[in-house]
């Protein structure tokens, strides 16, 4: 398996609904007819595809200067442990060198341990021991 990796806003509903469907994000399924739509005020949109199946997605949001926020990442099930998300992760690590703040929130899932080992694995530090308070309305 060759595993490619593209920088493009350019995915189309099909490939981004099987892969948000696989993490069962109905947030999303539920509210966008067309999720290209996702993408389209993005910073970075990174995906890894193997041959013309998308099986990552990485995006952000922010600023470009003071504040990117890592709004998604996602790997297909099957292909989650080989890498691809710790791939995409560097990439928007080295397109946000010079952004002071990088932010995360991710959602207290069942495999929180593993979630929270992997994130401080790449190299981002939780909250808590940050020392600063993070704040968040939902709809």
């Amino acid at each position: 398996m060759m595993i490619q990796y593209k920088e493009t806003k350019l995915i189309d509903d099909k490939d981004l609904r099987q892969l948000y469907e696989s993490q069962s994000w109905k947030s999303y399924l539920d509210k966008f007819d067309d999720l290209s739509i996702l993408l389209q005020n993005c910073q970075i949109v990174y995906s890894a595809w193997d041959n013309e199946t998308l099986v990552g997605l990485v995006r952000t949001v922010g600023d470009g200067v003071s504040i990117q926020y890592v709004q998604d990442l996602l790997v297909l099930p099957k292909y989650q442990k080989l890498g691809i998300g710790g791939e995409l992760m560097k990439h928007v690590f080295k397109k946000s060198e010079h952004i002071r703040q990088l932010v995360l929130i991710t959602d207290a899932g069942v495999d929180t341990e593993y979630v929270r080992n992997w994130y401080e694995k790449q190299g981002l530090v939780q909250l808590e021991k940050a020392d600063i308070k993070g704040f968040l309305r939902l709809k």
